[in-house]
């Protein structure tokens, strides 16, 4: 506690503008997040590129995110929050305009894997500077409404996607150029060489800090978690507009079904947020977790763009409300001193689902499984989600 607050202290002064810039990156992580999933028809047609290597498309920037998340939240809790941020936004930024200048399919993979590499690197001390900065009492509704960033990103892309049609570099540019302008605005107001170090006691082996004090099945339920929602969500994000455009839907109707998966994100974590800081938070994570398995049941009854629509909308609230959910949980479980180590971690193990997602997805439609089948395929995985959120919560009431 002492910890916390004398890092709160040392940003006090400028606590709105910090709020503010992780804000604007969370925005830009959403952007390049799903930029790939816009692209990808597109990308297809030019390279032909078969099922499997457009799924290590897909999953080639959560190679990266692993690593990066790892490796980032490790060096945040030992160099400062504010040195990693800043070069890792920056790196982002430099590996999503080589992606949209890439002339070969190996290309593209490499930069998405060192785009990956930033993106994973940022997100840890995003949720940590964000609940460090927070009000006491209000953190998780803080790193909640920062979550909402990521689907006013999505939805960015989605309407530059449809304004675009087949141009799908332009997008990877300009997701690569609002990092680096953005990195430049963070070294000026918060230059690494200058930042305060956070106060803490010696720091802990990483083993100590994910696995001491109790915090084994803490971090084995929450690894859980994130790994489970996040094969849901990049599934979703990455093969929605493929999977709408064999149904025989059109491109203009796949774009809208993304942006209406963001708007619904958007909207119903940004009601549910202050609702996170209560005893009762919990239940915002049970209703998100119980709807997902009912929307999927209900994927194989989309026969128009009216009913696809409806559908991403509603089944994008579910899936990001849990994210949501999870990225405020997160940063509560650990100590400040090594709040870096354990939500990398976490941030982590999602990652590993984020590679599996969009690869089941690839052998799914391989085999020639529809839109249907291949979303009620993943609905033990959201079973399996929703159980270990709902454990760690209840466990953290009663601790």
């Amino acid at each position: 506690m002492t910890q916390t607050l004398a890092y709160r202290q040392a940003h006090a002064p400028r606590s709105p503008l910090v709020a503010f810039l992780c804000f604007l990156i969370a925005i830009l992580e959403g952007f390049d997040l799903q930029v790939a999933g816009i692209a990808a028809p597109n990308l297809k047609l030019q390279f032909a590129l078969d099922p499997a290597t457009l799924g290590w498309f897909f999953s080639a920037s959560t190679i990266g995110l692993l690593i990066g998340a790892l490796v980032g939240g490790h060096l945040s809790d030992r160099i400062g929050r504010e040195r990693v941020l800043l070069w890792s936004v920056a790196g982002f930024g430099a590996a999503s305009i080589i992606t949209g200048l890439s002339q070969s399919p190996a290309m593209l993979i490499g930069a998405r894997i060192a785009t990956g590499l930033g993106l994973g690197g940022a997100l840890p001390n995003l949720l940590a500077f964000t609940s460090e900065h927070a009000a006491p009492g209000r953190e998780r509704r803080a790193v909640a409404l920062l979550y909402c960033g990521v689907p006013v990103g999505g939805a960015s892309v989605s309407l530059i996607g449809a304004a675009l049609g087949t141009d799908w570099r332009t997008p990877f540019v300009i997701g690569g150029l609002l990092p680096l302008l953005l990195a430049a605005l963070l070294w000026r107001v918060m230059p690494p060489g200058q930042a305060p170090a956070l106060a803490r006691e010696e720091p802990q082996g990483i083993a100590e800090a994910l696995f001491g004090q109790g915090r084994l099945i803490a971090s084995l339920l929450i690894w859980t978690s994130f790994f489970a929602t996040l094969i849901i969500l990049y599934l979703v994000l990455n093969w929605l507009p493929t999977l709408l455009t064999g149904l025989g839907l059109s491109r203009q109707t796949s774009f809208l079904a993304q942006l209406a998966f963001n708007c619904g994100g958007l909207v119903l974590c940004a009601v549910t947020a202050p609702l996170l800081d209560l005893r009762r938070g919990w239940l915002v994570a049970l209703a998100a977790f119980t709807a997902i398995p009912i929307l999927l049941l209900r994927a194989s009854a989309i026969e128009d763009a009216g009913a696809a629509i409806l559908f991403a909308f509603l089944l994008g609230g579910a899936v990001l409300v849990t994210q949501s959910y999870l990225y405020a949980l997160a940063p509560r479980l650990y100590p400040a001193s090594s709040r870096g180590v354990g939500v990398g971690a976490a941030v982590a193990a999602g990652r590993i689902g984020s590679i599996a997602g969009p690869l089941l997805g690839a052998l799914l439609v391989a085999s020639g499984g529809g839109m249907g089948a291949v979303l009620r395929g993943i609905i033990p995985v959201a079973l399996v989600a929703g159980a270990a959120a709902i454990i760690l919560s209840l466990r953290q009431l009663r601790s």
